[in-house]
């Protein structure tokens, strides 16, 4: 009698952690939408404006996506795939660079069999990743599971669902590693993070990036790009090619504005006091991206120093 009671106790025991565990799942993710835009040729924008925008293309060949998010968002993105796809499994990943709200998704599609892509330089950053100095963060973490298994650069081609698929390495743009995305019969490009629609972009100077290489970078979009582009932004909404020229300007603008000062000898600090930037905020700013870190962006870029 004592052992069927403990065995029924037991049995209570796990059901209780097994409902806590479903509903803490389901409370993880909620308020949290994936917004679904149908790009045509079956390729489709997945966004949660939590973390970098997903693009997912399916046909007979299977399912590639660029770029995972972040864990407790995976969930979420594989059942928006799968409602597109049939309920088939994502097979090729490319990852645009290696920023963790770009990769931390990698480990669920990896055990469910994905093939993970991505520049030489996304897999050296994750096995030695570096400190995010300019936003006062230390170096993360990143296991195995989250590397990328194959290397690809701009020679590389992918043919798939009917898409010739070309990717583009800017160097020194928003980190050192990032790759766009050229579907070229759809006429649609990934933009990664070197795309902030109408918003100040984050551009990791202690990973590679530089100011003038992530101008460099929205000039080669620009170039493979025409009126009827559809550009996926790393964060915000669908760009245009207009959106890029206008970020190509703000970033000349303020460069140049955050430059003459430094050249009068004016500190960080000084400078930040002066708001130099504050035209801008309205257009511009964002919660992550401020006219107060653009300026430090700058700053950082230019002197190599941050006070």
């Amino acid at each position: 009698m004592k052992t069927t009671l403990k065995f029924i106790f037991q049995l209570i025991a796990i059901f209780c952690w097994c409902s806590f565990a479903d509903a803490h799942n389901h409370d993880k993710n909620k308020g949290f939408d994936i917004k679904v835009t149908d790009l045509g040729n079956s390729i489709f924008e997945l966004r949660t404006d939590r973390s970098g925008n997903v693009a997912v293309l399916i046909g007979e060949d299977g399912v590639f996506m660029i770029d995972t998010q972040m864990e407790h968002l995976v969930e979420l993105i594989d059942s928006a795939q799968k409602k597109l796809s049939d309920n088939r499994n994502v097979n090729f990943i490319l990852n645009t660079h290696f920023h963790r709200d770009h990769v931390r998704g990698n480990a669920y599609f990896k055990r469910r069999g994905a093939i993970i892509m991505a520049h030489p330089n996304v897999r050296r950053y994750l096995e030695n990743p570096v400190a995010l100095k300019a936003l006062g963060r230390e170096a993360p973490k990143f296991i195995p599971q989250y590397y990328p298994t194959i290397n690809v650069t701009e020679d590389t081609s992918i043919k798939m669902n009917g898409q010739s698929i070309e990717l583009y390495h800017s160097p020194n743009a928003h980190t050192n590693s990032d790759i766009f995305v050229v579907f070229k019969e759809a006429n649609v490009i990934h933009g990664g993070d070197l795309v902030s629609t109408r918003r100040f972009p984050f551009i990791d100077i202690d990973n590679g990036g530089s100011v003038l290489g992530f101008i460099e970078a929205l000039k080669s979009i620009i170039e493979v790009a025409d009126a009827d582009t559809k550009i996926i932004a790393g964060h915000g909404p669908i760009a245009t090619l207009d959106d890029l020229e206008a970020s190509i300007a703000m970033l000349v603008e303020t460069h140049s504005i955050i430059k003459a000062l430094i050249e009068q000898g004016l500190s960080l600090e000084a400078i930040k006091a002066l708001n130099p930037l504050n035209s801008y905020a309205e257009k511009w700013n964002w919660a992550f991206i401020t006219t107060e870190r653009m300026v430090s962006t700058h700053y950082y870029d230019i002197t190599g120093l941050l006070e």
